[in-house]
């Protein structure tokens, strides 16, 4: 016990050590840095010389191996390797299946089929449990929606064996770890990616005073559409006189591209139906377009498809334009996205606003009346913004307030507008005012985490984005802030860091399966593993009653004492109960309730393990216990099975020993009933090769006297062997025994007559 109680310290201190780097590398690490610190801390903490990060590609629906730890020969053998995601389906099979990792053994899987894969120069073994060349470990790293994001994929451990139970369960552990980080590390990717499109946005409408051709102004639009959002095609079309659309501006077509014939506005209404409607842009699918319009001529064929669900396949993607009046004057059309993928609604919301600049830059080239109100327009945009836009003179001032700044901060316009920045704690002051007279140079602050002051005191975290606002001369005449109310990332983020500990218990507590259940006997946290054996997703059991969820009705009432008292006699004590899965379906489950030592209301963890192949074993046993009976007690000599340990303990004996010594199978079951048959000439001799069989485990081979029911001596021949389990522990000692009586006495025979030769020779 105390072997295991090591090996589980030393895992768990170093999943603590795993979880440390990966709170670590939330912190705002770009991905490929990222990847790579995943990569060697799990090399470092859980001893692989090599792991590879197989990264899930949107765009393609694939995998590239994008990060490789480990030696020059691994890195030239895969890195940069792609797999299809139906490669992986071999690979992954639930017969590989442990603990929620895939363990691929040597001979399981052709490996001179498949894409290039390393192999690493291992040296032979006898060890059943010695990692060969040709074992595989792979662990899913799946999103918070469940997801495949990447596959981690480790070899060459140092220890040279395979890993056990609790390994992989660490390595399980740390892969969905992982993956939340990789998953975050994307989205804060995609939003900055957001934020700069829509500070081009900004940059768009305070450009629109400055420009009064209208082509111009399009083409102004279109560029910024391609270069902010990442559309390589990008054009404006305006309904003519005869109802069809022409292009007046564009970007990214080449002088001889086929860009399709001009399209009608009744092509058009077919085209714009609700069910493609995301956030005002039309995302329709390529053989939708060809469904609404089968006569339609082929017009432009995306350059930029990607493969699969995610994927751009020659799709088409329209932004209508409307004038004051909300007549159709028109629409956007994009192709070819540079990062080969649907946008986002997020990215289509931005999209949407540019295409309402391009609206206003119509408006103000036509009549000067009309700028007033695009400038209208675009204050209303500004003021529809969730996020706070504030615009300071050189001192600091506000100038300019709106909607989104006043949900944020509380102070309406017109208590802002002329006062130096109400936001900035008295402390903060003098830092406030060094940024400004930096943005006075020319300077622009990105995605500055501060805190700042609500309107009724209290502080809140938000992120700003800054810069200068230039005259027409391209002089500084002051500052343009965009503000995002950031306290419930960062209040999560708190959070995070407080659960790691009751994330930490959990992991302490948990078998196979481990949920956190709180007082009220809600659940609050589950693990992957209970995720993979009960069929439902974390989302599913958060907030459920954890005995209606996951127990059958009669074990509901005995459990519900513990989850009520806390203080039950079953805490802490593993039970046998059945379990339910997602489907109905029970099986055999073993059960331990602990309370976690964690601040706050009472929390239960509990762990649960699945025992049916346990159960399924037994049976096996007991089947082949009675073909083994049967076998036995048909052959012409006595066999048993006795406990390990002294004193000698019989558990089985075959009916041949009546025949043998006449006593009934019953007496020998009996404590210390062979000792006293043995014969007292020959029990100090026996008892002391039999101590040391059931000490050390080694094979037992004796002859000695056993005394018969009438009290006669029987010569006897016992062996014995040990029955081991997987790890060369002693089970339990199998033997048999023969009566040699006649062959001793016959050999005894032989003895006399020989000396009487000799004497008479003599």
């Amino acid at each position: 016990m105390g072997t295991l109680d090591v090996r589980q310290s030393t895992i768990f201190s170093r999943l603590r050590g795993l979880l440390e780097v990966t709170r670590l590398v939330r912190t705002g690490e770009d991905l490929p840095e990222l990847l790579a610190a995943i990569a060697r801390t799990i090399s470092d903490s859980l001893a692989f010389r090599t792991v590879v990060i197989n990264l899930y590609r949107r765009e393609w629906n694939d995998f590239l191996v994008t990060t490789v730890h480990g030696s020059d020969e691994a890195r030239d053998a895969v890195l940069g390797q792609v797999r299809q995601v139906g490669d992986w389906d071999a690979l992954l099979d639930q017969r590989f299946l442990q603990r929620g990792a895939y363990l691929v053994p040597e001979g399981e899987f052709d490996w001179d089929n498949q894409v290039a894969s390393y192999k690493p120069d291992l040296p032979a073994s006898d060890d059943p449990n010695a990692w060969h060349a040709d074992d595989a470990l792979f662990a899913p790293m799946r999103g918070a929606d469940g997801q495949l994001l990447g596959i981690l994929s480790v070899d060459e451990p140092i220890s040279g064996r395979r890993p056990s139970g609790d390994e992989i369960d660490v390595l399980v552990a740390v892969s969905q770890h992982a993956a939340l980080a990789v998953e975050a590390a994307q989205e804060a990717a995609r939003a900055k990616a957001n934020r700069e499109a829509l500070e081009s946005l900004l940059a768009v409408s305070a450009s629109l005073n400055e420009i009064s051709d209208t082509n111009e102004l399009l083409h102004h639009v279109c560029t910024a559409v391609s270069e902010a959002l990442g559309f390589e095609k990008v054009a404006v079309q305006l309904l003519g006189d005869h109802g069809v659309h022409e292009t007046v501006a564009a970007v990214g077509f080449g002088a001889n591209e086929n860009s399709g014939t001009p399209i009608t506005a009744d092509e058009l209404e077919r085209l714009l139906q609700p069910e493609f409607d995301i956030s005002g842009c039309y995302v329709i699918p390529h053989d939708e377009a060809r469904k609404r319009l089968p006569d339609r001529p082929p017009g432009y064929r995306s350059q930029r498809d990607g493969r699969g669900p995610h994927a751009w396949s020659n799709d088409c993607l329209f932004v209508p334009l409307q004038d004051r009046r909300g007549r159709r004057i028109g629409y956007i059309w994009v192709d070819d996205p540079l990062d080969r993928l649907h946008p986002d609604a997020e990215r289509l919301q931005i999209l949407r606003a540019f295409a309402n600049q391009a609206t206003t830059a119509l408006a103000q080239a036509s009549h000067l009346v009309e700028i007033q109100n695009a400038y209208e327009y675009h204050r209303a945009l500004i003021d529809a913004s969730p996020v706070g836009i504030v615009d300071f003179d050189l001192d600091g001032r506000v100038r300019a307030w709106n909607a989104g700044a006043t949900e944020i901060f509380g102070w309406t316009a017109d208590e802002a507008i002329g006062r130096l920045n109400p936001t900035v704690p008295q402390e903060d002051l003098d830092f406030f005012l060094d940024n400004m007279a930096r943005i006075r140079m020319g300077e622009t602050s990105r995605d500055l985490d501060v805190r700042r002051l609500h309107r009724d005191g209290s502080l809140i975290d938000v992120s700003i984005s800054a810069g200068p606002v230039r005259d027409a001369h391209g002089v500084v005449i002051g500052a343009i802030a965009l503000m995002i109310d950031v306290t419930a990332r960062k209040r999560s983020e708190r959070a995070l860091v407080a659960s790691e500990g009751r994330k930490d218990a959990l992991l302490r507590a948990s078998l196979d399966c481990a949920v956190i259940v709180d007082h009220e006997g809600l659940i609050t946290e589950v693990n992957p593993a209970t995720e993979e054996i009960f069929g439902w997703t974390r989302p599913d059991a958060v907030g459920k009653r954890f005995l209606d969820l996951v127990v059958a009705p009669e074990h509901r009432d005995e459990l519900a004492e513990v989850l009520t008292t806390g203080s039950s006699p079953l805490l802490g004590a593993r039970l046998e109960i059945k379990a339910v899965r997602s489907d109905h379906r029970t099986f055999p489950a073993e059960v331990a309730i602990t309370r976690v030592d964690a601040p706050g209301q009472l929390l239960f963890a509990i762990s649960l393990r699945d025992v049916t192949k346990r159960r399924e074993r037994e049976e096996r046993l007991r089947e082949a216990e009675a073909k083994y009976r049967t076998l036995v007690e048909q052959i012409p000599l006595a066999t048993y099975i006795n406990d390990t340990g002294m004193p000698v303990r019989t558990r089985y004996m075959s009916p041949q020993i009546e025949r043998m010594l006449g006593f009934p199978v019953s007496d020998w079951l009996r404590p210390d009933f062979f000792l006293s048959r043995l014969h007292p000439e020959d029990r100090e001799r026996v008892l002391a090769a039999i101590r040391e069989t059931h000490e050390n485990g080694q094979d037992f081979r004796c002859e000695y006297r056993l005394i018969d029911v009438d009290g006669n001596p029987v010569w006897v021949l016992d062996e014995t062997v040990a029955v081991r389990d997987e790890e060369y522990r002693p089970l339990f000692l199998q033997g048999f025994m023969v009566d040699v009586t006649e062959r001793r006495a016959r050999v005894e025979d032989e003895r006399h007559e020989l000396v009487s030769v000799l004497d008479s020779d003599g």
